[in-house]
This record gives structure tokens, sequence and C-alpha cells, in this order.
């Protein structure tokens, strides 16, 4: 073959093989635009039914919570209108607690307050104070009262130690405008009958916290106790309050107009015990506070 010929041929060839590639590339061009447009159809599909579903959830939740009240979902409802955590059952009705006063007053008498049968504006013979005091009648209230002085203490004047089984009582009054006004009142049992001082020898008291209201504190030094709790004491504005005490041995136990206050050991063994009444440390708006009706007696 001619050197001329041989090249038309492979012209002609090459030709040929460069069409049918352009084919094939134009085929597989079609091909793939077709099957990504089919793709593109599924995956969109797949989207709007995904969106469709969450939008027929939140329908559903919205229409769900329009039918129940805004306070909370069904459950927390029945909960809070019952106050059981069972939706549907009636709460119990709260427990009835009878408390038992189981005060028994001593035997034997020791002492008995007989201020009515003292002259008025004298402070009781039988008392004595770091202060001063005097015996006031009040419209209301029998007897004769021992009105306090403030930041004053009150002992027996004989040397009457407390035997180790007895019982003390006497009866708290005040005349105030506001219970606040009274800081406050103090009796207990100390370790001598001096009264050198405020409070001198205490070592078992109770603090009646009237500028608080609600509040009563009991404290033994030697035994380190404190305790604080709740009392309501503005129901005895202008009244009074009854106060039961109960010594065994190095156990005192305490009562506020039959409730008591304080059970618990607060002596050490052998000490002497002598009761005494403290007068505010201060007295707002011309408030009064007395004290009477004085019984100290021992166990058989």
């Amino acid at each position: 073959m001619k050197p001329a010929a041989h090249g038309r041929h492979w012209k002609a060839h090459m030709s040929d093989i460069f069409v049918k590639r352009g084919l094939l590339l134009a085929a597989a061009v079609v091909c793939s635009v077709t099957v990504h447009a089919q793709f593109g159809n599924v995956l969109q599909k797949a989207k709007d039914k995904a969106a469709q579903k969450a939008q027929d959830a939140i329908d559903k939740k919205m229409s769900s919570s329009s039918s129940t009240p805004t306070s909370g979902t069904g459950t927390d409802n029945a909960t809070a209108s019952t106050g059981s955590t069972t939706a549907g059952t009636q709460p119990r009705k709260r427990l009835n607690v009878e408390s038992v006063f189981d005060f028994v007053p001593g035997d034997t008498v020791l002492y008995a307050s007989g201020f009515d049968k003292q002259p008025a504006g004298a402070l009781p013979a039988e008392w004595k104070t770091n202060g001063s005091g005097q015996l006031v009648n009040i419209s209301g209230f029998p007897g004769a009262w021992l009105q306090v002085q403030v930041n004053s203490t009150y002992k027996l004047k004989q040397n009457l130690y407390l035997p180790s089984h007895c019982s003390i009582e006497f009866d708290i009054l005040n005349s105030v405008d506001q219970i606040k006004d009274i800081y406050p009142v103090q009796f207990g049992i100390a370790e001598n009958n001096s009264v050198a001082g405020w409070n001198e020898g205490d070592i078992s008291n109770v603090q009646l916290e009237y500028y608080n209201k609600d509040e009563v504190v009991t404290f033994a030094g030697p035994t380190d106790k404190y305790n604080s709790l709740k009392f309501d004491l503005e129901p005895y504005a202008n009244d009074k309050m009854h106060v039961s005490i109960e010594i065994n041995g190095n156990n005192m136990k305490v009562y506020l107009e039959k409730q008591k206050i304080l059970d618990a050991q607060v002596f050490r063994d052998g000490v002497k015990k002598y009761f005494y009444f403290s007068s505010p440390l201060r007295l707002d708006n011309d408030a009064k506070v007395f004290f009477g009706n004085v019984r100290m007696a021992k166990y058989k």
C-alpha cells in the first residue's frame, strides 16, 4: 500500500473511533442525568413524607394541649387538684394526734405563794431581788400578782434548794399593746440562791421569746443543751400562761399550757437547785409582766 493511501486509511479509522467515543460519552451523560433526576425525585418524595409526618405529630400535640388545662399535663393537674400522687384519688385527712399531759404535781407542798394575803404595793416578804417589784391586783384575774421590774431576777429568801424529785408551778401574765414589746421572760434553775445579778447562777432555763412572737428557747449550760422551737406566744398577750415543771433526778420536764417543750437530762450529779424568775431586759410601750400562783412540792 502506498504511504498516501495508508495515511488516508488511518485518519478514517481514527475519525471512526472518535465518533464512537463521542456517542458513548453522550449516552453516558444522558443516562447520568436521567438517573440523577430519578434519584432526586425519590429523595424529594422522602423528604416531603418525613416533613408531613413531623407536621402531623405537631398538629396532634397542639390538639392534645388545647384540650387540657394550661396549668400542666393531665397527670400533674390530677395530682394538684387531689393532693395525691395518684390521679383521681382524694387526699387523706390530716392525722388527729392526741397528746397526753402527763404532768403530776408533787404531794408535799414546800412553798405556795399567798400574794393576796400581803399588802399591795410591796415586794412579797419571802422573795428577794437585785431590782424591785410590787404586788398588784388585776381586774379579771383573781388574787394578787408580782409586777416585775426590768432586768431583775427573783428568788426565795429562804435557802430552799429543791429536792431531786419535785414539781414547780406558776402563772405568767402580761399587759401589752402587742406581744413583741417584751424582750424576753426567762425562768429556770440556778445552782445558788444569790441575786447579785440578772440570772445569777443559772444552769438551766426557758426563754419565752415574746419579741419573736412564736419562739421558745431552752438551754442547759452544764450539759451543753440548746433547743429552739416554735410556740405561738401571741394568744398570751394580755392573758395568763400556766407553767408546769417536773424535776426527776437530773431530768427536767417543762410544760407551757400543757404542751411539753422540754424533757431532757439538764443537770449534773450532786448539783443544788434553786428556782428563779427573771424579768425582761426591756419592755417597750409601757408593757408590764407579772407572775404569781407559785407552788413548789416534792414527791413522796
